[in-house]
């Protein structure tokens, strides 16, 4: 290998002379070796015949990943609530959603090209449900754009509807409660929402668009609830609420 290397360049790049603007001199035809021939890539090429190899066939050694490597993603369809939280955040746009309409509910579709993803490990960290995951594995080379692609689909189930509430026998009317000064709505620190009752409609909107069934409106009641175990954060009822009464 090293003879090959070091040998056939030099060899290509020796002038060779013409038959006849350019006559062979007759120490060059009759020696074969001497001080009026320089062959400097010979004593190269012989050292590094007897020397340690300096490449290795691939794949036969192959190499951990180091600690806390970033590589193919891997997707768990079964974890995932399809917030679209990690498309959102996602700096090189890597990540589509394709949603279907299906008789057992909605068809969600996530994928991830690889060709376009930056490995921040961005949509890793604010996937609440542990969804996805970078794996130590290097090897991403393709010949083709499909090769780079990793996707996943799961069903999502409609909400069962709840019974309608019986009706309640007519009351006498009852004077008018007196009303209470608005107080300011403060966000968070842990990020979840907060309804602002002087502003919020009821219309149920942000608990059917909840990813996560965290949020019960109730009309008739005039009341908003909100499931802290089940609430991920990802600010569903914030984008779809028509009166921007949500607070994140």
């Amino acid at each position: 290998m090293s003879m090959w290397m070091w040998m056939w360049p030099a060899a290509r790049r020796s002038p060779r002379p013409s038959s006849t603007a350019w006559p062979l001199p007759q120490k060059f035809s009759r020696k074969r070796g001497g001080a009026d021939m320089d062959f400097p890539f010979i004593k190269e090429a012989i050292s590094q015949l007897f020397s340690k190899s300096s490449c290795a066939m691939y794949p036969a050694a192959e190499s951990p990943a180091a600690p806390n490597y970033r590589g193919r993603i891997v997707y768990h369809p079964d974890r995932c609530i399809a917030c679209g939280m990690c498309e959102r955040v996602c700096s090189g746009n890597a990540i589509t959603r394709r949603v279907e309409k299906t008789d057992e509910g909605d068809k969600i579709t996530l994928t991830f090209n690889l060709g376009s993803c930056t490995f921040c490990a961005t949509c890793a960290d604010f996937c609440s449900r542990n969804a996805i995951e970078f794996t130590g594995d290097y090897h991403m080379v393709a010949t083709k754009e499909e090769d780079l692609l990793v996707s996943g689909s799961f069903i999502k189930k409609p909400p069962a509807k709840k019974p309608a509430p019986a009706a309640k026998p007519q009351a006498a009317p009852a004077e008018a409660p007196k009303e209470t000064p608005a107080c300011a709505v403060v966000p968070r620190e842990d990020g979840k929402p907060v309804s602002d009752p002087s502003k919020c409609v009821y219309c149920t909107l942000c608990a059917k668009k909840c990813p996560a069934g965290a949020i019960e409106v109730d009309r008739a009641a005039k009341t908003w609830a909100l499931d802290e175990e089940k609430c991920v954060a990802c600010g569903t009822c914030a984008e779809v609420c028509p009166k921007k009464c949500i607070i994140m």
